[in-house]
């Protein structure tokens, strides 16, 4: 096992292995000002940022009429919705591989999915533009390629512990996605397709930027051995990719087919102003996705403190401001005067999911892919029903309090399928 030692120093030029020569000594405010550096790039903080900056987007993009607004909605919706039905979850499967995986698994087969998974995710965008009667097939197809290229090729640069390379692209594309937005405001051209060819351009922009990210970790590892898997190994990794996916197929189906249902029964008004209090309400879940991937990437396992109490604590205060904003927001502008009350109806499903995504992810590392399919599996049985039992007649309204009572479910299943896990072990070899 090791461990820090001793503060000392090995300089450039030392042999390996070499004498370590102790630090020179430095000052108290030398030492403050690189932890303030760490402080402010924080992994969190960027990830706060580069939801702060979707969120800048989603409060600029109120300038649309709500009709407009439901068109931008449902490109992105059925895009997401897309990559996360057709990505085949690889970026949550990659991140829960042991370590060594990769190597082991060679490039090739790696790439490979990552093809399979980009064709998918565009076919089930298609399909899902289709559905909702709303948008642009080559936004859709375009943007959920984009997004499962971001997604999975991220999970190397996580893997790697570049947490802050991550989210730094992903805030870069919050502000430039803000400035694309800004531009076409300031031009008169309030056309919703016009602006999701913005928003398509900054995926893929995003894409491209991690994908270099990647290529700049794989030429400082060096030569990679050839790949030492087996045929048995391949299978075992299909069908975890086929018991993983379909448990988080069944959650995003559950987070995100309301507003493909929105788009169809009520139109693109309501789906305009219902994104935009989902958007909202998503801030508070910022903390639970960082907390979740650290879960997921970590090689040792989950054996540490469950740290959902603290991750709800902050959750909180973010969902009761978002809740604040979207009434100013609607005392601005009229049309969406309304989008309070939905987001007030949404904030106890986001709690719920905060908590269930950290819940999920222990529950994952803790006892595999199937629990976390059956939870999955069980809350898509409750919401799918229910958002075509209630959307079809209450609308946007019926789809926020479907969606808290999916998200309740989710939550709840996440912690009791927790609890039966086996105590993990400390201290043992």
């Amino acid at each position: 096992m090791t461990g820090p030692g001793p503060r000392a120093a090995v300089r450039d030029g030392d042999p390996p292995g070499g004498e370590t020569v102790p630090s020179p000594p430095e000052s108290p405010t030398a030492h403050r000002v690189p932890r303030l550096l760490r402080r402010l790039v924080a992994p969190e903080l960027l990830y706060l940022a580069a939801l702060g900056l979707t969120g800048v987007a989603a409060v600029v993009s109120v300038t649309l009429p709500a009709a407009e607004r439901g068109e931008l909605a449902a490109n992105m919706v059925a895009a997401t919705l897309g990559a996360a039905v057709g990505g085949l979850s690889l970026d949550t499967f990659l991140l829960s591989r042991p370590a060594g995986w990769v190597t082991a698994r060679g490039r090739a087969w790696v790439l490979a999915m990552l093809g399979v998974s980009v064709l998918l995710s565009g076919a089930a965008a298609a399909l899902l533009t289709t559905v909702a009667g709303l948008g642009s097939h080559l936004v859709g197809v375009g943007a959920a390629a984009g997004l499962t290229v971001f997604n999975t090729v991220s999970s190397f640069a996580l893997r790697r512990r570049s947490f802050r390379l991550v989210y730094a692209v992903r805030a870069a594309s919050g502000a430039l996605l803000v400035g694309g937005y800004v531009a076409l405001h300031a031009a008169g051209w309030l056309d919703g397709n016009l602006w999701s060819l913005v928003w398509l351009g900054v995926q893929w922009l995003s894409a491209l930027a991690v994908c270099g990210l990647a290529l700049v970790m794989v030429r400082r590892a060096g030569p990679v051995p050839p790949a030492s898997a087996t045929a048995s190994d391949y299978r075992a990794d299909v069908l975890a990719v086929g018991n993983l996916h379909v448990g988080i197929f069944a959650q995003m189906m559950t987070l995100r087919f309301n507003q493909i249902l929105v788009a169809r029964f009520a139109g693109a008004g309501p789906l305009g102003v219902y994104a935009l209090a989902v958007a909202a309400l998503e801030f508070a879940q910022a903390g639970a996705v960082v907390r979740a991937q650290r879960i997921l990437a970590d090689r040792d396992g989950a054996d540490g403190p469950d740290p959902t109490k603290a991750v709800v604590r902050a959750a909180l205060p973010i969902a009761l401001a978002a809740v604040v904003g979207l009434a100013v927001l609607g005392f601005l502008q009229p049309e969406y005067r309304h989008a309070w009350v939905l987001g007030l109806l949404l904030l106890p499903g986001s709690l719920a999911t905060a908590a269930g995504k950290s819940w999920s992810a222990l529950l994952l590392k803790r006892r595999g892919e199937r629990p976390t399919t059956a939870v999955a599996l069980v809350t898509a049985a409750v919401a799918i029903p229910a958002y075509y039992g209630i959307i079809p007649w209450a609308g946007a309204v019926g789809a926020a309090l479907a969606s808290s009572l999916a998200y309740a479910v989710h939550a709840f299943g996440s912690r009791a399928s927790l609890r039966r896990a086996q105590p993990p072990s400390h201290g043992t070899v």
